[in-house]
């Protein structure tokens, strides 16, 4: 796979800015959504015309995807949007990131039927594990739905070259107190608890 060479060099940062070049080159208006939790560029509100759109933007630097469950076993975030767009370095082109769209209810039925799959490998599978599926196919694998990978359910795909994406974009770090809330929002998901009862300390050990 030669275009994952470059995934050590890569910032999923430069990934999540493709997703929001690629709605723009299908004459999407993009707005990043911002809130406690929400990493920069990680939710985006693209329109066009009548149409509007809420979309969770995914990165892979290794091609395999993850989905956070909630405590009661439901996944985190995707059933509230309107589309979910997973980028990752391309398979085959050199610096260039591979951006695909897939409709909320299509991704999840995968990853449903991946969920059954670990349940019947182990019964005691913890309702808050992660699952992670990949986005190309796995060769002699046991289950059809999974293994024929995320990347087949896609309803549309393109390449996005790195060097298209502004470069001014990039140079708006995450501020601390950004960090802090995002990681209080994602604990809070985890545990199916308010954000408001979350409190985040970081101390330094000598």
């Amino acid at each position: 796979m030669r275009g994952l060479g470059l995934h050590m060099k890569l910032r999923k940062s430069l990934l999540r800015e493709c997703a929001r070049v690629a709605l723009e080159q299908r004459g999407f208006t993009v707005e990043l959504i911002s809130g406690a939790g929400i990493v920069r560029g990680a939710r985006l509100r693209a329109v066009k015309g009548s149409q509007e759109r809420n979309i969770a933007v995914r990165t892979s630097l290794d091609r395999e995807v993850g989905l956070m469950r909630r405590p009661n076993g439901h996944w985190a975030t995707i059933p509230r949007m309107d589309e979910v767009i997973v980028v990752a370095p391309s398979e085959d082109e050199s610096g260039s990131a591979e951006v695909l769209s897939f409709a909320p209810d299509a991704i999840i039925r995968v990853f449903d039927a991946a969920l059954e799959a670990r349940q019947k490998e182990n019964p005691n599978f913890s309702p808050k594990a992660p699952i992670f599926m990949a986005l190309d196919a796995a060769s002699g694998g046991r289950y059809a739905v999974v293994d024929s990978g995320l990347k087949t359910k896609a309803q549309w795909q393109t390449l996005v070259p790195l060097a298209s994406v502004p470069r001014h974009r990039l140079s708006q770090t995450e501020s601390a107190v950004g960090f802090i809330e995002r990681v209080r929002q994602e604990f809070a998901d985890l545990h199916g608890v308010d954000v408001s009862k979350v409190t985040v300390e970081f101390r330094i050990t000598s």
